[in-house]
């Protein structure tokens, strides 16, 4: 192994990194290469370095896998800073000695999940065959692993069986581990992330995730643990430390959904995709149960953790190509409505038709308007809203759902972090305490929760989103529409009209690997070192650092804290606010912006508010757009403008590569007058996949080409058309 060593050292050495990060790299990488507890992973190692693969090791070797305030997520791999068998068995071990030390003496019980996900390697980092049981390992597979680290410990351990088809979801974790009255949780699931990710999302006794200061505590134990105990699954389950979960004890999450309906209407025709996740065992049988006509997407109706059916293995329904099959289902059966869940069932995406009959995806905020108004407007009617009934939401999200609620005589608690922990944590602390903070409210005060990210929740049973909470409703509400001869896209316009159009866009910057992780860093102590005093034109008249301990939040009161509360917002000229924050889950930073526009009233015409809608939305792509280019300048980076039109979905690295590499190549291709549209086509074709799928990559391909030479131009277009008919 010594010349094996010698030349993962040279090799990381020349990788762009901070010396330091290359110094840890290289020390972690020579244990793995020695220790026995790392022989199986050993083949791809070797392998990577004989490929020359350095800055793939450099990334996977630099740190250990960062135990963050839910768990450790991340893409599957070989190394510290990969999901891997030793990186979950060790974060089991980790929430075992978490457990005993928070319950001493008590008979630990844990709930286990886990998706669909398998890996396959889809981007083809590693040489499949030296990769050994590591390729095709399954959440269900790591979920085996972590129940024999559980019972090893004496934790008793509910879980699907493993030799059944069937998954448990996120929110029907939180549920089970609320009713059986559990210490705690493990979700093996990567949520709606690229299908070689996998991540172990761990939950406390009320169903949730834990926030400030308790986490810290998790995060710290976790992080200090470097071997697992562990024992057969099979002597596991003789010793009744595995119990399987009974199909009567998971009918009660079924019924529980189904108690949340408002209205006996079922007219609406839906239409709806699991996108090959545990929807089916969740949103699917709720609808189904419900009465609605459903028509199920049979493509992505299998448990498929490859999302080999889903565009671009993007299983994500707030991406509109992951709707594309559903909408398409919803136009073949004359549908109402188009739904669709993410892998781990707790986001939900819904498309719905206008009159022209052209189909468009809601936003997340979108979606959540419309639950929460046919929750308040149907308990008004019945008689069941009080003055001590609230709905709740994270600073990101919508204000509108604050100005509806009020006007139904209810009330809002708005001024949460992002995360939907911290809306788990509101509603464990009322049905504890009767309060929140200096809020008090009872358990059937509660009417609903949502964030912006496409999460929605209508029971305190439940401690996470739950889209099929969010299924029933919107069907419900769609049907309430159709029965009175409108759209539910008509229903949006009316919310609109009546309490004022509230703009919402999001922009991420995806900035992969350690150096990705340094320019986020970098970007966040620039703005709160020298915070702008005006943004794309507006002026910013008020700077919030939610990390400031005379802020709305307090002092700081742990690490895990600080780094929730890594905010950064802005409130413009114009009634216009920017919010930035590093993503929690995935390498991205994330801009959101919102400008309220002033109610038109309920008599104001369609023409009136389009005008509004259009107006307002502009300005926000518009700010937006120049948002990205300082962010970009603070970072060191030279950003022309037609870069801010490229996917939010390519990285960083990539959008460089097109703007400093193949952009003179594309020209060059294009500016060639001899040759034709169906040529022209195939010699772009490999260049721009370089970038991305021409889904993403054509809007700011387009941008750049309009300082070219019209002919070159033209040419473009017509090919970008010819690649996007054969699906790009």
């Amino acid at each position: 192994m010594g010349d094996v060593a010698a030349r993962l050292e040279e090799g990381i050495r020349q990788v762009s990194l901070p010396d330091e990060l290359k110094a840890a790299a290289i020390a972690h990488a020579r244990v793995w290469l020695e220790d026995a507890r790392f022989a199986e992973y050993r083949p791809a190692l070797v392998k990577a370095v004989e490929r020359g693969d350095f800055k793939l090791l450099a990334d996977s070797f630099y740190r250990m896998l960062p135990f963050g305030t839910g768990g450790r997520r991340g893409a599957m791999g070989v190394g510290p800073n990969r999901m891997n068998p030793y990186t979950v068995t060790t974060s089991v071990q980790g929430h075992c000695e978490f457990l005993k030390k928070r319950f001493p003496g008590a008979q630990l019980t844990v709930v286990v999940a886990a998706d669909v996900r398998r890996f396959l390697d889809v981007k083809g980092l590693y040489d499949r065959e030296s990769l050994g049981s590591l390729y095709g390992l399954s959440s269900r597979d790591l979920s085996v692993m972590a129940a024999c680290v559980y019972a090893a410990n004496g934790v008793v351990v509910y879980m699907a069986d493993p030799n059944e088809e069937t998954f448990v979801s996120t929110p029907e974790l939180s549920f089970l581990i609320y009713h059986l009255k559990a210490h705690g949780g493990l979700n093996m699931s990567a949520s709606h992330n690229p299908p070689d990710d996998n991540g172990a999302k761990f939950y406390n006794a009320a169903g949730g995730q834990e926030v400030p200061p308790y986490d810290e505590e998790l995060v710290t134990i976790a992080s200090g643990v470097d071997q697992a105990r562990t024992m057969p699954f099979a002597e596991a389950c003789k010793a009744g430390l595995v119990r399987f979960l009974t199909p009567g004890l998971r009918s009660n999450y079924i019924r529980l959904n189904l108690g949340l309906s408002q209205t006996g209407s079922r007219s609406a025709r839906v239409a709806f995709s699991p996108l090959s996740g545990t929807g089916l065992t969740t949103a699917y049988p709720v609808l189904k149960e419900a009465g609605f006509p459903l028509f199920l997407t049979e493509s992505q109706a299998q448990f498929d953790g490859s999302f080999v059916n889903v565009p671009f293995r993007i299983p994500n329904p707030e991406v509109h190509s992951a709707m594309d099959a559903v909408i398409a289902t919803a136009i073949a059966n004359q549908c109402d409505v188009a739904m669709a869940t993410d892998p781990d069932a707790d986001r939900l995406g819904v498309a719905v038709p206008g009159r022209d009959g052209a189909w468009r995806c809601l936003t997340g905020n979108q979606i959540g308007l419309l639950v929460a108004y046919h929750l308040l407007s149907s308990k008004q009617k019945a008689g069941t809203l009080k003055p001590s009934s609230y709905v709740v939401k994270t600073e990101v999200t919508t204000g509108l759902l604050t100005r509806m609620a009020e006007s139904f005589g209810a009330r809002s608690i708005g001024h949460l972090l992002v995360g939907f922990k911290y809306i788990g944590d509101v509603l464990d602390s009322v049905a504890r305490t009767g309060r929140w903070r200096a809020f008090t409210a009872s358990e059937p005060d509660f009417v609903m929760a949502m964030e912006e990210s496409h999460g929605y929740l209508a029971t305190p049973l439940i401690r996470d989103k739950d889209a099929a909470n969010g299924a029933l409703l919107i069907a419900e509400l769609a049907s309430v529409c159709k029965d009175r001869g409108m759209l539910l896209a008509e229903a949006l316009m009316g919310l609109y009209k009546q309490f004022g159009y509230f703009g919402t866009a999001l922009k991420s910057v995806v900035m992969e690997g350690a150096a990705g992780l340094a320019s986020i860093r970098k970007l966040q102590d620039s703005l709160r070192a020298d915070p702008p005093t005006e943004i794309g034109g507006l002026k910013v008249h008020a700077f919030h650092d939610r990390q400031d301990a005379a802020g709305v939040f307090g002092p700081i009161v742990s690490q895990t804290d600080a780094a929730s509360r890594d905010v950064l917002v802005f409130e413009l000229q114009g009634n216009v606010r920017l919010t930035l924050r590093p993503s929690g889950t995935e390498p991205k930073n994330k801009s959101y912006a919102e400008m309220a526009a002033q109610p038109l009233g309920a008599s104001a015409s369609d023409q009136a508010l389009a005008e509004q809608v259009k107006e307002v939305n502009q300005k926000l792509a518009g700010l937006l757009n120049r948002w990205e280019i300082e962010m970009m300048r603070r970072v060191g980076v030279t950003y022309p403008d037609y870069a801010t039109a490229l996917s939010d979905s390519i990285s960083l690295d990539r959008k460089l590569l097109f703007v400093n590499e193949l952009e003179s190549v594309v020209h060059g291709l294009c500016a060639a007058s001899g040759t034709s549209p169906k040529s022209l086509a195939d010699q772009l074709a490999p260049v721009l996949a370089r970038v991305g799928p021409v889904k993403h990559v054509r809007a700011g391909v387009e941008a750049a080409s309009a300082r070219w030479e019209p002919g070159a131009r033209e040419r473009l277009l017509v090919a970008l058309a010819m690649l996007e008919a054969q699906k790009g």
